[in-house]
């Protein structure tokens, strides 16, 4: 497959979107994951909508992007996601994300995961996040239509929130922003299935506790994806995902649920 001159401009825009982004856990799976393939490059962009009954009627357009791109032993995946709110009569850009992550392919089984991501959620009161850290993926099953991973390691985060998501009941008489930089474990699981030509389906898990505090501080996240083919390029996508944080730094609710229908442009 011959790598066009069109593959490295999409990739330096996907570079220049917004730097902002979208919630503590980052459902990277969801993600083309370029070790799980012979291809050289692959990619999907999203476009969709969702609507979300938090403080106020929340409607948003967005459009997520990720590209990976194989180079001999080394792949490399960049995802970005830029969001269009409308919160009651406000409008907003809401949120987004940036991830990068580098994986050594040398070994058929293990790789080595690096990872660097910025979030960005002001529905819900989160100002920024940056986080970095490694992982172990283990290949422990791949067929031609089917692949079980998983994997272990850790990561820096930092996080600013401030109370906008915070329902009116709840607001404390002091509400200056609240920071925290912590050290969290990081492991996942992810199980991915062709049904046939028409349908792909996509399940992974999240664990993420606080190193410091490890049993009263933790999140959990699960994603379920499944993928309508119409076509070889295009496909129509139903995604929930939800988070649980066991700590949140200010009061909002400890499990968020998250639902998207939109239509995939794939290569």
């Amino acid at each position: 497959m011959k790598t066009s001159s069109f593959t490295f401009i999409l990739l330096g825009l996907i570079l220049l979107l917004p730097q902002k982004a979208y919630l503590q856990v980052l459902h990277t799976e969801n993600f083309n994951v370029i070790i799980d393939t012979t291809k050289v490059i692959k990619g999907n962009f999203t476009p969709s909508f969702r609507y979300r009954n938090v403080k106020e009627d929340f409607l948003q357009i967005e459009n997520t992007a990720d590209v990976s791109v194989r180079i001999r032993n080394h792949g490399f995946t960049i995802a970005n996601k830029i969001e269009y709110s409308l919160f009651g009569s406000e409008q907003i850009m809401s949120g987004g994300f940036l991830y990068v992550e580098y994986l050594n392919l040398r070994s058929r089984k293990i790789a080595i995961e690096p990872f660097y991501q910025m979030h960005w959620n002001e529905t819900r009161g989160l100002e920024r996040k940056y986080a970095g850290g490694m992982n172990l993926r283990w290949r422990a099953l791949v067929t031609e239509g089917t692949g079980i991973f998983l994997g272990v390691g850790g990561l820096y985060e930092f996080e600013r929130w401030n109370y906008s998501g915070v329902p009116a009941d709840l607001l404390p008489a002091d509400r200056t922003d609240v920071e925290a930089s912590r050290i969290r474990g990081n492991a996942y699981v992810s199980f991915k299935q062709s049904l046939g030509e028409l349908f792909d389906l996509d399940i992974s898990g999240y664990y993420q506790p606080n190193l410091t505090d490890f049993f009263s501080n933790h999140r959990l996240a699960g994603s379920f994806d499944l993928t309508f083919n119409v076509t070889q390029y295009l496909g129509l996508r139903l995604l929930y995902q939800n988070i649980y944080d066991s700590a949140p730094l200010v009061p909002i609710d400890q499990l968020y649920h998250d639902i998207r229908f939109g239509i995939t442009i794939s290569f």
